[in-house]
């Protein structure tokens, strides 16, 4: 037996975003910006899994019998059990202030509309119907959604199964579901909640289950890009952004939402009934400037917040996985790395005639983006991983030898890990003592090297370098 290499019983799984080194902002003075902002994905998603794991907990059962009583009776569903629509656009909706201009033209749109629980009112305010309303995290509630018949609308919601309970309760039309994907197979996602969405049949020991809810959305730390994965479940193709600004435009940090302020209401009268439609009230978010050591100017000089350049990250890393083709329709962004297409335009064509980009060119434009910004792609023999890093011909070389450590027995499937950076494969596994070890999941070290190498020079040289 080879004692160079150890069983063990299972990994820790690489979140979406591996942090290969604890990294704070790397500026200690002078003026932030894109290239020397560094936000720390593994601590983001740490703190956000501390606040929210409990109360997806709490709404995953809080919610279990209506959501299963709703599958039984066929007014829920998994996403992937959704009749996939062929040869229709989308439009994904995001909060930018630029979602004011480009809305007043869908109203002719005849395609999907996947926007969130933030948007839904105001697309109604301005008659617009959207086919889906995604809710992405637990405190998506029906405060944010109510005031009008839903039950009227052919609107789907797409839902995890941890939201705030009244919204499950409170929705009339059909559900769509989901998981979310953290990137790990410890998580309750994967585990607990996985589990408690089952089908048992059998009796006792000999029952079997079947998963109600199998599928699972990655999260990337805002809705746009879980919006993106849904539509591409969904079938839509080609995606138009509208709203993706993750900046200030035009004096506002959001777009202009309504809520309802008195429900539409309705009495019968002499000559038949009379509707009185709903009243409103409009939200205005200005920019204030009171949080400046949080704002700086953007690569196209557009002022922004360091929260939108974490979220531009994780669009640009969520458009680089599912490589899916997607335009923006915003003239006014900070995502300038997107194909741009009219609003006006796409709604006249119902999105037919945009010409898709290769996988390969969507590739090389995220992660040029990526590499600027201390984020890169490292490619396995199976999938890849996103890792960040401030120092990458150390730490990164560190990460891949440390992948390749990794082992499995192709005869008993035992996992195991190596002290050494020599390979082990076609050693003899420690539990069946057949010579049939090999790597769990190769990473070729010079071949992603030469490619960061590559993606950082690039990056020079269309954002500048770092001074």
């Amino acid at each position: 037996m080879d004692k160079s290499i150890e069983v063990i019983n299972d990994f820790d799984e690489d979140s979406d975003i591996q942090k290969v080194q604890n990294v704070e902002s790397t500026i200690e003075k002078g003026e932030i910006n894109e290239r020397t902002e560094r936000s720390n994905s593994s601590l983001y998603n740490d703190r956000t899994r501390e606040v929210q794991t409990i109360h997806e907990e709490y709404a995953s059962a809080y919610n279990h019998h209506i959501i299963v009583d709703r599958i039984n009776r066929g007014t829920a569903r998994d996403i992937s059990q959704e009749p996939k629509v062929k040869n229709t656009a989308a439009f994904i909706i995001a909060s930018g202030p630029s979602l004011d201009e480009s809305i007043r033209h869908m109203r002719d749109w005849k395609g999907g509309i996947i926007c969130t629980t933030s948007h839904a009112l105001t697309f109604i305010r301005h008659g617009i119907e959207p086919t889906h309303i995604l809710a992405l995290d637990p405190f998506c509630y029906w405060r944010e959604i109510e005031g009008i018949d839903w039950s009227k609308t052919r609107t789907k919601l797409i839902t995890t199964p941890g939201v705030w309970p009244d919204l499950i309760e409170k929705w009339p039309n059909e559900m769509l579901l989901y998981r979310q994907n953290v990137g790990r197979t410890d998580s309750f996602y994967n585990t607990v909640q996985k589990r408690m969405y089952t089908y048992r049949e059998g009796d006792r020991e000999k029952a079997t289950f079947h998963f109600l809810i199998p599928t699972d959305i990655t999260q990337f730390a805002c809705s746009p890009p879980a919006q993106m994965f849904a539509a591409d479940l969904l079938g839509y193709a080609p995606i138009f952004m509208a709203g993706l600004d993750f900046g200030y435009n035009g004096g506002k940090t959001r777009f202009t939402d309504y809520t309802v302020a008195k429900p539409a209401t309705r009495y019968e009268a002499g000559n038949g009934a009379i509707e009185i439609p709903p009243t409103w009230d409009e939200h205005q978010h200005l920019v204030d400037g009171k949080d400046h050591a949080n704002e700086f100017l953007s690569n196209n000089g557009m002022w922004t917040h360091k929260i939108h350049v974490y979220y531009r990250k994780n669009f640009i890393s969520a458009w680089r996985l599912s490589l899916q083709n997607v335009w923006s329709t915003d003239t006014q962004s900070i995502v300038t790395e997107l194909p741009y297409a009219d609003a006006a335009v796409v709604v006249r064509r119902q999105g037919k005639g945009y010409k898709a980009w290769r996988p390969d060119k969507i590739k090389k434009v995220s992660e040029i983006y990526l590499a600027s910004v201390g984020a890169f792609v490292i490619q396995h023999k199976k999938g890849s991983t996103f890792v960040e890093s401030t120092d990458p011909e150390n730490e990164i070389v560190a990460f891949i030898k440390n992948a390749n450590r990794k082992y499995t027995c192709t005869k008993c499937g035992a996992l195991m890990v190596s002290n050494t950076d020599e390979t082990q494969v076609g050693a003899e596994c420690p539990m069946c003592h057949e010579k049939a070890v090999d790597y769990q999941n190769y990473v070729d070290l010079e071949s992603n090297m030469e490619r960061v190498r590559k993606r950082l020079k690039q990056a020079n040289e269309v954002y500048g370098e770092v001074k």
